[in-house]
């Protein structure tokens, strides 16, 4: 069946012509472009209509101004002049021809000269010519171009100036304070793009013309512009420096500020109003300089107020004035002829800006300052007149040990702080501060070149004022050291400076006592500072375990963070003391500490064996007697810091036998106090040492001298490395605590504390004290005397049978010694001697030291102090310390051979005590710590009723082997027999 729909096919018509595909997307894109095309164009037009109505403007402006101009240039003065020119000024400057707007300016400076121009013509002249030099950058873009038009304004504006100044109250009417910024700006703007490639000299003169007529608020900037100063000459009494806005100059700036000065004094003398505006310039010195490297170094950097900034060569040339022996006789004896607070306040502040900015001239200043007559004292002097420098003094005779920072805030705050003077502000504190950094760095260089004779000359500090100084620094270095890290930017910005500082004086004072011993014995014992000695000790190794570790390394700057409480803070201080002034604490307390670390390193060093629990780590050699030094380099020098290992060595006697003995350390222990017998012996045939008058051992100097003149040198080459063993064998008698019988020289230990450190003229009587008082003599010599002598800056060495001459200064052999230089001679003499001839061989023994002894260990320690460590410090035996650590084997305390044994001992002379030690324990002295340090303890066993046999030794358990002999006749005459026949191990 079939559905029908009522539907049939038809044909269907699109009336719409709706298309679609390609062709349609086409139509519209096309419609679209068309549109766009349109808009364009009406948008065309319109900018033409408007430009065409503009240029129409500008060319009918530009008419009725060149006519309006043309009028000016015509018209004599008149009322409406000023103004007209205003307009000119205004409309015609900006966008004629350069020579259009000379010409406008030449004919401005014709009118000038009108007798007719009344004071207000002349105002709205200038404020128009001010506003034109303000707005010449954007107006003139050629550099040249600008110059010669500002050139052309600036004689206008003096013109106008001479025209308000003959016009009663024309200041007053013209208002300078109402444009000077502007005019400042403008030619500060104008100065810095010239640089030099234009003259500059009247715009800089009308900058200080109006700056005498008014303060210019930006004038320091000006004075402070590199180089500025160059070609112009300008009185400086005409610089009325603006003392109030020098904070506001950077670094560089005021740097380039004192350079302008100096260029602009150049070679007149220096009036007081000069030192005015050096000691205010200085005043806000708290950094140094160094020479720029390059262009980019030459930048501020204001982070950092206490640092030191890069200065281009021709600044610190220029700046080395102020270090010449002229300039401070000059400036000294000024002001020590005009005394009074304030010129000495000035002299202060430009005495300690002096010992800030240049580092490297400090030596040569202080020697300028030092040979014045009275400038020494006169400095310390302006010290004591403040009175925080009598609270730091007298702070130990008040029962404290230094100012808490609370105390020391309210002295710094309160008013009264110097005669005449309130530290009130951060500028005078820190001229505080500076001063007393400026004068400690000038005593320090005095100790140094002047003589243990003449270093408390009256024309100085004598020997009670040194004592009354050595109060404040006391004071001053323990005050500074407990100040809290995040607190010292509030004392001021050269804290740390002056720590460094104050702490390396004191130290130098120091050593000085120890030479000549004029403070009190107790002078160093604090009164309330108490060092609990476990708690150093163990913060000391906390350090020195995470010093290990680069990542986690301790400073002082994390130590004193604020993560840490007050008592921890109090202990890092302390260990601060311990580190750079050790000798406030007793010296016992500092060998426990020194031990203890050495203890830390051994359990450091000593991998077990987790199965057998065996050491793996010993060191094995064999030594024949005969050949002890040469058979113990070749079995250890080449271990380096294993040498801290323990070792096995096992000795041949000449016979070529094997020496019985188990070695429990005692073997060791003559081991080693037997290399050093024979290394240092300055007869053994390597002549590695010499010895001083008093038997002090030091290298040999002909070693050094030898490699200068490359003399043999591959047998030098070889003593050097024999000095190193040498300098291992002691630091391994440290490290075993193993006392040794030598003696060193001072000058030669003092190197194991300091390696850096530069030996004096004072150290020199120690090596030689012969050439030491001819240098004296040499130093009261006048000029005709010291021509005579025919001397020169050489020096003359026998080397192996042949005369070889060692210049001491730059062409020295040409150089003759004259009154003039006779003191640098006298030194260099001193250090060629104590240092140059020296220095390669303490550089090899201090090398092979360091290689087991940590030099930070080493620096706890005075060179009399190690020299202790060495070899004991007590001149004889303590009988009764030694009685009572003894511990008994088959004896009581009571028994008839004990007595008669310590009467015996008693009895003995020093030597003979000394000798009976060795016998025992391998080493000649009693321990440091005394006999209760001893491990094993000291022992006396009974051996047996045998009176025919010696007594003998176990040296390594210090274990004495004594018969029963109940004879005190035979106990003596066995016992000394004995120790004197320097028996070895066969005996026991």
């Amino acid at each position: 069946m079939i559905n029908f729909t009522g539907l049939s096919k038809k044909r269907i018509v699109n009336l719409g012509d709706r298309r679609t595909g390609p062709a349609g997307a086409n139509f519209l894109e096309q419609s679209r472009l068309q549109r766009l095309q349109r808009e364009e164009q009406r948008q065309k037009e319109k900018a033409a209509i408007l430009l065409q109505s503009r240029i129409r403007r500008y060319l009918a402006l530009t008419s009725e101004a060149k006519a309006f101009r043309a009028d000016w240039r015509s018209l004599a003065p008149d009322s409406h002049w000023s103004l007209r020119f205003q307009f000119v000024a205004k409309w015609c400057f900006s966008s004629q021809p350069l020579p259009d707007t000379q010409t406008d300016l030449t004919i401005l400076w014709d009118k000038l000269d009108d007798s007719g121009i009344s004071t207000s013509d002349a105002t709205i002249v200038l404020h128009t010519l001010v506003f034109f030099i303000y707005q010449s950058d954007r107006i003139i873009a050629n550099d040249h171009d600008r110059a010669s038009v500002i050139h052309l304004v600036v004689q206008c504006i003096n013109k106008c100036l001479d025209i308000v100044q003959l016009s009663p109250g024309g200041l007053q009417v013209v208002d300078l304070d109402s444009f000077s910024l502007h005019l400042i700006e403008g030619l500060i703007a104008f100065l810095r793009r010239m640089d030099g490639h234009e003259p500059i000299d009247s715009e800089v003169a009308l900058v200080f013309r109006i700056n005498s007529l008014v303060p210019l608020a930006g004038f320091i900037h000006l004075l402070s512009i590199p180089g500025i100063f160059k070609s112009i000459e300008i009185n400086t009494s005409a610089i009325n420096l603006p003392v109030a806005e020098l904070s506001q100059l950077s670094q560089s700036s005021l740097i380039d500020l004192i350079t302008n000065f100096l260029d602009l004094h150049g070679g007149s003398a220096f009036t007081f109003h000069d030192y005015q505006i050096i000691g205010a310039i200085f005043d806000h010195v708290n950094f140094s300089i160094h020479l720029v490297e390059s262009s980019e170094d030459y930048i501020d950097d204001d982070d950092h107020d206490a640092c030191s900034i890069a200065a281009p060569e021709s600044s610190i040339q220029t700046i080395q004035l102020l270090y010449t022996a002229s300039f401070v006789n000059e400036l000294m004896n000024y002001f020590l002829t005009h005394k009074d607070t304030q010129k000495s306040d000035t002299a202060v502040k430009i005495v300690s800006g002096l010992f800030m900015l240049h580092p490297k001239s400090q030596s040569k200043l202080s020697m300028w300052i030092t040979i014045t007559p009275g400038a020494f004292k006169w400095f310390h002097d302006e010290l004591k007149k403040y009175d925080i420098y009598h609270r730091i003094q007298k702070v130990h005779e008040n029962g404290n040990d230094y100012l808490k920072l609370e105390e020391l805030r309210r002295l710094l705050d309160s008013d009264v702080a110097m005669e005449g003077l309130d530290l009130t502000g951060a500028t005078s504190r820190l001229s505080f501060w500076k001063a007393i950094y400026a004068f400690e760095e000038l005593y320090s260089f005095w100790l140094i070149v002047s003589n243990d004779l003449e270093s408390f000359h009256d024309d100085k500090l004598n020997l009670k004022e040194a004592f009354e100084f050595l109060k404040f620094l006391r004071g001053l270095c323990l005050t500074l050291i407990f100040i809290p890290q995040e607190n010292e930017g509030e004392i001021s910005s050269i804290t740390a400076k002056l720590k460094n500082i104050s702490i390396s004086l004191l130290n130098q004072l120091y050593l000085k006592n120890l030479r000549l011993k004029f403070l009190p014995e107790n002078f160093w014992e604090p009164k309330q500072i108490t060092f609990n000695i476990d708690s150093l000790i163990q913060i000391t190794i906390e350090e020195e375990q995470k010093s290990d570790d680069e990542d986690a390394d301790i400073d002082d700057r994390d130590l004193h963070g604020p993560e840490f409480s007050s008592p921890f803070a109090d202990l890092i201080s302390k260990l601060q003391i311990l580190k750079s002034i050790p000798f406030f604490i007793p010296f016992k307390d500092r060998v426990k500490i020194f031990q203890s670390l050495i203890e830390l390193d051994k359990q450091n060093r000593r991998p077990m064996d987790h199965f057998s629990f065996i050491q793996t780590d010993k060191l094995s050699g064999d030594i024949r007697r005969e050949f002890l030094l040469e058979d113990a380099f070749k079995s250890f020098y080449e271990v380096g810091s294993n040498f801290k290992n323990r070792i096995q060595v096992v000795f041949y006697n000449e016979y070529g036998g094997k020496e019985a003995g188990i070695d429990g350390g005692g073997i060791t222990k003559e081991f080693l106090t037997s290399v050093v017998q024979e290394g240092f012996n300055p007869s053994h045939e390597l002549k590695l040492f010499n010895e001083t008058s008093e038997h002090e051992i030091y290298p040999n100097n002909e070693i050094g001298l030898n490699l200068t003149k490359k003399i043999d040198t591959e047998y030098q080459h070889s003593r050097l490395k024999y000095l190193k063993f040498l300098g291992m064998v002691i630091g391994k008698c440290f490290y075993e605590n193993v006392l040794v019988d030598v003696s060193f020289a001072p000058f030669f230990i003092n190197k194991w504390c300091n390696e850096n450190l530069k030996n004096s003229i004072n150290d020199l009587r120690s090596l030689d004290n012969e050439l030491f008082q001819n240098l004296m003599k040499l130093e009261r010599m006048n000029a005709e005397e010291l021509k005579e002598l025919d001397l020169n800056f050489a020096v003359n060495e026998n080397l192996n049978g042949k005369s070889h001459v060692f210049e001491i200064s730059k062409n020295g052999e040409s150089l003759p010694v004259t009154e003039k230089n006779k003191l640098n001679y006298i030194h260099q003499i001193s250090n060629f001697k104590l240092n140059v001839s020296l220095y390669i061989q303490t550089k090899f023994f201090i090398e092979g030291l360091e290689e087991i002894i940590s030099p930070n260990w080493l620096k706890m320690f005075d060179s009399f102090e190690l020299q202790m460590l060495i070899s004991g410090g007590e001149s004889d035996v303590n009988i009764d310390d030694w009685k009572d650590n003894v511990e008994y084997g088959g004896f009581f305390d009571d028994d008839l051979t004990i007595r008669y044994f310590w009467e015996v001992v008693r009895e003995m002379n020093s030597e003979e005590r000394f000798k009976l030690i060795k016998f025992v324990t391998s080493v000649s002295r009693a321990p440091l710590l005394g006999f209760g340090s001893l491990s094993p303890k000291f022992g006396i066993r009974n051996s047996g009723r045998d009176i025919e046999r010696l007594p003998t030794a176990s040296t390594c358990v210090n274990l004495l082997k004594l018969p029963d002999y109940q004879n005190k006749k035979l106990i003596r005459e066995k016992l000394l027999y004995a120790i004197n026949e320097d028996a070895r191990f066969d005996l026991s």
